[in-house]
């Protein structure tokens, strides 16, 4: 080892170190999880001393994302298919200093609030799921472009084989980004999307009006009763394509899956369309117990690493599905964070490679 490597191995370990108390504080999930930090550090009250910690981990960022990548892919199964997921989700914040704040519609009650929307790129493999980027996207972003690059790290980094996405996204730039890549998607339609035939444009949930529930097929996917009937249709924005119809009881309104897969049934579509939801349940456990919406800090880099270190911790505690029941059982105790921490085989590969990273 080059001696100016050895002189910053020392300097590694304290930041190393610090890197898992801030672990600790993201599972504690209180808005005073790094004071109680400071206090447990013995960092007195007006010192910079934790500024000065944490200033030498940010510049790690990247380092980190690469650790976290190379951890990643020794961890996820050989075999299978490997569905990319990409969404999005909002912080409430008050105030204005907070990285591209703005104010944001509420569709679900028609309201407005101030806050920051942070869109994120994952996978989902064997029933695992790991969020391997999340952005910060503000008024002067374009969300779809921003997706289209986390498309190019899950396709270039993880090697990704069907992308999933909700109907915001389902858009001709994102899709044809997708298709340049050789690569398959599946998404859910607006009901209001055209469709041609012949001459006409009509609706999709006008033809679906028109359709008899007769004419449905009935599947079970795991153990759920769904009806789906597919079709090949030109789209007005995205042109010719397979179409999904599906709902789940006869007088229920369907929804619309679209897809460029033509090899698979169509009950195997409705169910990896079902995968989608796992970004969805990462949303409410990084919310819920992993400080996502509590962290105060309003400079983007810090709020880079600390999303980062929130999808790193949501990969090395999940089993299957929500991790509340392991949050649940350490969170109110600081120190049973830390042992937690500690003793998480996982945590020390991930820090494992960022040895190696930083010191060749």
């Amino acid at each position: 080892m080059p001696k100016d490597k050895k002189k910053s191995a020392p300097v590694l370990e304290k930041v190393i170190d610090f890197g898992k108390q801030l672990f600790a504080t993201v599972l504690r999930s209180r808005k005073g999880s790094l004071t109680e930090l400071s206090r447990l550090l013995r960092f007195q009250g007006g010192t910079k001393g934790f500024e000065r910690e944490y200033n030498r981990l940010v510049p790690l960022t990247n380092e980190l994302k690469v650790a976290f990548r190379k951890s990643l892919l020794d961890q996820l199964p050989k075999d299978g298919l490997r569905l990319g997921l990409i969404d999005d989700t909002s912080i409430k914040k008050t105030g204005k200093n907070f990285p591209k704040q703005q104010k944001h519609h509420d569709h679900n009650n028609d309201t407005f609030y101030s806050g920051m929307k942070v869109l994120s790129c994952g996978l989902y493999q064997k029933g695992k799921v790991a969020i391997v980027s999340s952005e910060i996207v503000g008024k002067d972003d374009n969300k779809l472009e921003v997706a289209k690059h986390g498309v190019d790290k899950l396709v270039t980094d993880f090697m990704v084989d069907i992308f999933l996405f909700d109907s915001w996204y389902c858009k001709s730039p994102l899709i044809d980004h997708i298709q340049d890549k050789k690569k398959l998607f599946i998404s859910r339609l607006r009901c209001d999307t055209k469709a041609e035939f012949g001459e006409e444009l009509e609706r999709l949930d006008a033809l679906a009006e028109g359709l008899l529930h007769s004419e449905y097929k009935h599947v079970k996917i795991k153990g759920k009763s769904y009806w789906i009937i597919e079709l090949t249709m030109h789209l007005k924005a995205l042109g010719t394509l397979r179409v999904i119809i599906s709902k789940e009881g006869q007088h229920e309104k369907p929804i619309f899956l679209v897809t460029n897969v033509y090899n698979f049934s169509a009950k195997f579509i409705v169910s990896l369309y079902l995968r989608r939801f796992a970004i969805e349940v990462f949303f409410k456990d990084a919310k819920q117990y992993l400080n996502f919406e509590t962290f105060m800090c309003r400079k983007s880099q810090k709020w880079d690493l600390h999303l980062h270190l929130i999808q790193i911790l949501h990969w090395v505690i999940q089993k299957k599905k929500s991790i509340s029941k392991t949050v649940r059982d350490i969170r109110e105790n600081i120190d049973k964070c830390l042992l937690f921490i500690n003793q998480s085989e996982l945590v020390m590969k991930f820090f494992g490679e960022l040895r190696k990273i930083c010191l060749t």
